[in-house]
C-alpha cells in the first residue's frame, strides 16, 4: 500500500506541469490557519490538479515531504476504505520520514465511510492541515460544513473558465469554448472524436457510478432520459408535469432525480424569482448544463444554437463567482436575477450586437418593479467576451 501512496506523491519526482487554475491562488491564502479546506465540484474538473498545484507551492516553502496525498478512487484501496486506513497512511508517512506531514490531501474523500468525523478530529487536534476533495455537492458542501461547525473553508472547482481556456489554448475563440467546454482533459485533447468520447464517458460515469450506484437508483434508463432532456433543453423553462408525462414518474421521484443531477454537477438549477418562496416553488424552473461542451456532446439537438450556449456560459460564470441565480418571466423576460443579501441585480444576454428593444425594456421594467442594485445587458460576442474575461460581476 505504501508503494501505491508513493506513486501518487511527488517526493522523488518533479511536479507535473499544468494550466494554472485561478482557484489555486485563492486556496493558498487559507493555508496558514487550522481550518480544514474542502474542494468540491464535478468529476474531472481538475480538483486533483489543483491539489498538485497547491502542494507544489507548499513544497517550495516547507519541502516535498511536508505534503502527503492519497486518492481514494485508487483501485488498490477499494476493499480497505475506512478511517483506520486513513490513520495508517499518516502513520506510515511518519514512519518513513520520521515526522508527521504538515499538509494532508485526501482526494475523493466521500468514498471513505465516516470520513466527516475523522476530518473533524484532525481539525480539533490541530496536528496538521487537512485538505479534502469530493465530487458530490451534498456530501461535501453541506454535510462537511455542518460537521465542522464553521471550522472549514470550501472552494468550488469547475471546468476551465473562459479565462483559463484562453491560457490553455492559444488562438482560440469564444465559439471554440462554447463547443468544447472547459473540462481540462477535453480542452487539451487534439482529436475531435476523442473529445466527444471523453465527454460521453464523463456523463455515463456520473449517471452510473455517482448517482445510480451511490443512491441505489434502479431505473437508470429513466434517469439518463431526464439528464439528456435537461441538457438538450438547457436554459429553457420546464414543468414537473412535462417530465411526469414523459417518464411516468411521480413528482417526488422527479424531484429526487433532479436533485441527483445537480448533486453530481451535471446541471445547474435556476428557479423563478419571487419574494414569496411558495410562489417561486410553484413556477417552472430552468436547468443549465454545468459545461457547454458536455451539453454539446450529450444533447439530442441538431443545432448548435450558439445564442443559447452564450447564455449558458454566463450562467456557469455567475455560478463560478458564487452568485445565487434566479430568472424572471411575466410580460417580459429577465435571464438572470442575482441575489446578494437583500439586493438584486438583473442581467440579460443577447447574441446579437444590436439587441431587440425588448431586451433593454425588460431590464427597465424589472428595475421599476423591484429594488435593483444594477442592470446589465450583455449583447454581442465582443461584449460577452470582455465580461467573461473579467473577474467582476
Amino acid at each position: 500500500m505504501w508503494k501505491v501512496i508513493e506513486g501518487w506523491n511527488f517526493w522523488h519526482k518533479d511536479f507535473e506541469k499544468s494550466v494554472p487554475r485561478e482557484v489555486t491562488s485563492e486556496i493558498l491564502k487559507y493555508m496558514d490557519g487550522p481550518e480544514a479546506i474542502y474542494l468540491y465540484g464535478p468529476r474531472r474538473a481538475g480538483k486533483t490538479t489543483v491539489c498538485n498545484q497547491v502542494m507544489e507551492k507548499l513544497a517550495k516553502k516547507h519541502g516535498k515531504h511536508s505534503c502527503l496525498y492519497a486518492n481514494f478512487e485508487e483501485p488498490a484501496f477499494s476493499n480497505i476504505l475506512n478511517t483506520d486506513f486513513l490513520d495508517w497512511i499518516i502513520d506510515a508517512h511518519k514512519s518513513n520520514f520520521k515526522k508527521e506531514p504538515k499538509f494532508v490531501f485526501f482526494d475523493e474523500i466521500q468514498n471513505v465511510p465516516k470520513w466527516e468525523k475523522f476530518v473533524r478530529s484532525i481539525v480539533d487536534r490541530k496536528k496538521f492541515k487537512i485538505i479534502v476533495t469530493g465530487s458530490s455537492a451534498k456530501l461535501l458542501s453541506s454535510e462537511f460544513s455542518t460537521s465542522l461547525g464553521g471550522r472549514g473553508f470550501g472552494f468550488l472547482v469547475l471546468p476551465f473558465s473562459f479565462r483559463e481556456f484562453k491560457v490553455a489554448t492559444k488562438n482560440s475563440n469564444l465559439e471554440d469554448y462554447l463547443i468544447t467546454g472547459g473540462y481540462p482533459a477535453v480542452v487539451l485533447e487534439k482529436k475531435k472524436d476523442k473529445k466527444t468520447r471523453l465527454l460521453e464517458e464523463y456523463f455515463e460515469t456520473a449517471i452510473a457510478r455517482d448517482i445510480a450506484a451511490r443512491y441505489k437508483v434502479r431505473d437508470v434508463k429513466t434517469l439518463r432520459t431526464i439528464a439528456v432532456y435537461l441538457l438538450t433543453n438547457s436554459g429553457k423553462r420546464f414543468s414537473y408535469n412535462k417530465l411526469r408525462s414523459m417518464t411516468g414518474l411521480s413528482f417526488d421521484a422527479i424531484r429526487l432525480y433532479l436533485g441527483y443531477l445537480e448533486d453530481v454537477y451535471l446541471t445547474l438549477q435556476v428557479p423563478f424569482f419571487s419574494y414569496s418562496m411558495k410562489k417561486g416553488m410553484e413556477k417552472p424552473r430552468k436547468y443549465y448544463a454545468i459545461d457547454t461542451g458536455l451539453q454539446t456532446a450529450i444533447s439530442k439537438s441538431f443545432s448548435l444554437d450558439l445564442g443559447r450556449k452564450l447564455e449558458n456560459s454566463v450562467a456557469i460564470e455567475l455560478f463560478r463567482r458564487g452568485k445565487e441565480l434566479q430568472y424572471y418571466s411575466n410580460s417580459y423576460e429577465v435571464d438572470f436575477v442575482v441575489k446578494e443579501g437583500l439586493e438584486v441585480s438583473s442581467i440579460n444576454v443577447c447574441y446579437s450586437e444590436k439587441p431587440p428593444e425588448r431586451e433593454l425594456k425588460s431590464l427597465e421594467f424589472f428595475s421599476k418593479e423591484h429594488k435593483v442594485k444594477f442592470s446589465l445587458l450583455l449583447s454581442g460576442v465582443k461584449e460577452i467576451i470582455r465580461w467573461l474575461l473579467s473577474d467582476k460581476h
